[in-house]
């Protein structure tokens, strides 16, 4: 795993001692309709710059209505919450976003990842809220993922990953803003106890390495040991609150579990570069990308159609020019196919999804080439041949070999197919993206 270190160090205050977070008697009510429920009931807590503390209790102890409100994504009904100096507890929807943005980084239990977008890709998010340039959304998501060990894995999607990996992706994404405060709502819920391990080791090298103050929500005591500073949370008032002087290193706990069954689910342990490449050559090639390529092919056409208009060139029955001008169409849709499926599906087409996506495009469009050719083979579309004759070249290879038999045509026709094919497939690998 690479350095934490690697992340450039969030701006606070150069003393620890210093508050990020002042909560003043705070309380919040919510009104069920049958009743007023006490979420949180005069609750006062202080945490200094650099801490890492955990926020323990069951399931109804207010602790979940602490981190909404911590997060400001909820407003205290009575209180105060003091968020880095500012009065936060009382601050509109939209000013609370903002803070949002700017100092809180968010990790979730089930990691809320969007599953059609890569792993840099879903970096990169939290910077485009902000108004980021793309090159520089680019080069922090990198740098982010890249801290905390997933360098080699930017181009995954998140089913190409396991639990422990998804979840590094989310920290990443919490951590590309540089934010002082990271809110942790039980991370590690749906992760196994090794990968479990990998993840607090993480935020612990994170919280010493660079300063960054951690709050983490659980039920699990085993979990809040790895925290310096334990919370504990009952009907919603905190009964108790506990420094720990020396809390459990994730990292050398995690020595001393034993490495994952290689045969075990996927989703706890890694994936090797055989099963991702597998599992890419399975999936499907987007429809879209389809259409991207027949819409590359009209705009290279009508491209070239322009320019000889332009030099007064005449093509009907040129056979050089119309080659000329179905050859920029297939660069042109190849480019599009290339590019388009990339996007659509976070990585570069496959050599399997390359001879699919030539094989079935081809045999596509080239059904209405067969018709067009047998029609005018047989003298049954005159006028279809002379409407298309000018920018076809099927029509004009048929009209070349009208009256040669059926036998001679066909064979043509299949052939001049297997050789579209072909090209495509060559086109597509040389401006398949790599990166």
């Amino acid at each position: 795993m690479a350095a934490a270190a690697s992340l450039p160090i969030p701006p606070g205050p150069s003393k620890r001692q210093e508050l990020l977070i002042e909560l003043s008697r705070v309380s919040k009510d919510y009104d069920t309709g049958g009743g007023v429920v006490h979420a949180m009931r005069d609750v006062s807590l202080n945490i200094e710059h650099g801490e890492f503390v955990a926020i323990v209790g069951t399931s109804g102890s207010g602790k979940s209505t602490m981190m909404n409100i911590l997060g400001c994504l909820d407003r205290p009904t009575h209180g105060t919450y003091m968020l880095a100096g500012l009065d936060v507890g009382s601050r509109a929807g939209d000013s609370r976003a903002i803070v949002r943005n700017r100092v809180i980084g968010f990790i979730f239990q089930g990691f809320n990842l969007l599953p059609r977008t890569t792993a840099l890709e879903n970096c990169e998010l939290p910077l485009q809220y902000r108004g980021v340039g793309g090159g520089e959304r680019k080069r922090r998501a990198k740098a982010a993922l890249e801290a905390v060990g997933l360098g080699d894995r930017m181009d995954h999607k998140p089913n190409q990953l396991s639990g422990g990996q998804q979840q590094r992706v989310a920290i990443a994404r919490a951590l590309v803003t540089d934010p002082p405060l990271l809110l942790a709502d039980e991370p590690t819920g749906n992760l196994d106890t090794r990968t479990s391990l990998e993840v607090l080791a993480l935020l612990q090298r994170l919280n010493r390495d660079l300063g960054i103050t951690i709050i983490l929500v659980t039920h699990e005591r085993d979990i809040a040991a790895c925290a310096s500073r334990v919370v504990t949370m009952r009907d919603g008032r905190i009964v108790s609150d506990v420094v720990q002087d020396e809390p459990v290193d994730a990292a050398s706990e995690l020595a001393n579990v034993p490495p994952p069954d290689v045969g075990g689910p996927l989703s706890h342990r890694e994936l090797d570069d055989g099963e991702i490449k597998a599992r890419r050559a399975k999936q499907p090639v987007p429809f879209r990308v389809f259409v991207s390529m027949l819409l590359g092919s009209k705009l290279g056409l009508a491209f070239v159609r322009a320019l000889l208009a332009v030099a007064g060139v005449a093509v009907h029955g040129q056979f050089a020019l119309l080659a000329v001008a179905h050859a920029l169409a297939l660069v042109a849709e190849s480019w599009r196919g290339a590019t388009v499926g990339r996007k659509r599906l976070g990585y570069p087409l496959t050599s399997d999804q390359r001879v699919r996506l030539a094989l079935w495009y081809t045999v596509g469009t080239g059904v209405v080439g067969v018709l067009v050719v047998l029609a005018v083979t047989f003298g049954k579309m005159f006028a279809l041949q002379s409407q298309l004759g000018a920018w076809s070249l099927v029509a004009l290879v048929a009209d070349r070999l009208a009256g040669r038999g059926l036998a001679v045509t066909v064979g043509a026709l299949v052939g001049f197919h297997v050789a579209l094919v072909l090209l495509r497939y060559l086109l597509l690998s040389m401006m398949n993206p790599r990166r």
